[in-house]
């Protein structure tokens, strides 16, 4: 289908006048009115009634325009997007909601800082979504705690985090406290559980640290959030008796991905997991 002549088709049933829309378009009348013949022999429909400067879509020209106008709009989204990706750099980036809430957002500020002209997508799921959407080529970099094992994929270590186990400051010590579970991923659940007590149910499990954080005086309950919130969210309070859990983070790749280069780039510049 060549959009001229669908760009035709709308400009003529907007009009109503082949005249009018010859001028709009920049076009002898004789050149829309071929357009116009070219369309309706590809549809086998007659799209406009003709009677002197009387001119209606007919039922047929009625039931292509929305179409028209989808496809036309389609179109032009292309181009823009075509023309976006050659004049910008695009990297998209994946990881789980904890890691972008406790780590990743202010690596990102650090990108934008450095390299004023990056254009970046910030994709947040979960973990296995990611490593699927990094082997079909959906994703370009997966940030995460445990590195898929699949020969085609490059990692590297890019540091450590500490988790703590937190309560609300307004929560008085108890023997078991309410325990609401985050996902930090597989390795973590089996330390999680050596210190847990086998029966401590969590009352909630959910990927969001930020919400964690809200919930437990609410709760009155203790989750494992990022050590260093300790400082930026006064209302923490360590579990003292709980040691912390150190967690790798690694950056994922694959082996021949067209963006390496840029990403072995923006891996130079450090994400700070400090205490």
């Amino acid at each position: 289908m060549d959009t001229e002549l669908l760009k035709t088709f709308l400009e003529v049933s907007r009009t109503r006048h082949f005249g009018r829309a010859a001028e709009s378009l920049y076009l002898t009348q004789s050149a829309v009115s071929f357009r116009i013949r070219q369309l309706e022999n590809q549809l086998g429909a007659n799209l406009f009634t003709r009677h002197r400067n009387n001119i209606r879509l007919t039922p047929a020209g009625e039931r292509l325009l929305p179409y028209a106008e989808s496809l036309i709009n389609t179109w032009q989204l292309a181009k823009k997007e075509v023309v976006r990706t050659l004049q910008h750099t695009e990297l998209s980036i994946g990881a789980t909601a904890l890691l972008w809430e406790a780590y990743l957002t202010p690596w990102v500020q650090s990108l934008y800082q450095q390299r004023k002209a990056l254009q970046l997508e910030a994709r947040v799921s979960l973990r296995h979504s990611l490593v699927k959407q990094l082997h079909e080529r959906q994703l370009d970099l997966l940030i995460t705690t445990e590195p898929p094992k699949m020969g085609e994929l490059t990692s590297q270590l890019l540091g450590n985090f500490s988790l703590r186990l937190f309560s609300a400051s307004r929560c008085e010590k108890q023997a078991l406290m309410p325990y609401i579970k985050l996902e930090w991923g597989a390795n973590f659940h089996q330390e999680e559980s050596r210190m847990q007590a086998g029966d401590n149910v969590p009352i909630l499990t959910t990927t969001s640290a930020h919400l964690t954080r809200q919930l437990l005086e609410t709760t009155g309950g203790c989750a494992f959030l990022p050590r260093q919130w300790e400082k930026e969210y006064p209302q923490l309070v360590a579990v003292s008796e709980i040691p912390p859990i150190v967690r790798p983070l690694y950056a994922v790749w694959l082996q021949n991905s067209d963006q390496q280069t840029l990403i072995r780039q923006l891996l130079k510049i450090p994400l700070n997991t400090a205490e």
